[in-house]
């Protein structure tokens, strides 16, 4: 779920739109919310069925189970620097340890 910009947002766990919409603005995370376009994003493919209703705190945890494409400014796997990074085959890497470390230059998620 994010307010607007697709590069922000929260990994929420919900049987539907509008208790994703409510978890969140319920969480109070949102500032000014009555003033910001919340929109859902589904993401069919995640791995969530072991997790309960609500917001997923564990950002590394949520990129590897398909709920982020990416995360900016996180410690990297590889090199320990924090960048943008991706879960590539298991591993929270940034672009520059996925190529060394497999030969791919990657842009997005695995």
């Amino acid at each position: 779920m994010h307010g607007g910009d697709e590069m922000c947002g929260f990994a929420v766990v919900a049987t539907s739109v509008r208790e994703a919409k409510k978890i969140v603005h319920d969480s109070g995370e949102l500032f000014d919310a009555d003033w910001i376009d919340i929109r859902v994003r589904w993401v069919r493919d995640a791995i969530v069925s072991d997790l309960p209703i609500g917001m997923v705190e564990d950002a590394r945890g949520a990129l590897i189970r398909g709920l982020y494409g990416t995360l900016a400014e996180y410690p990297c796997d590889g090199c320990g620097k924090e960048r943008d990074v991706v879960c590539y085959k298991g591993r929270v890497l940034c672009p520059c340890c996925v190529e060394k470390e497999y030969g791919n230059i990657i842009i997005g998620d695995d």
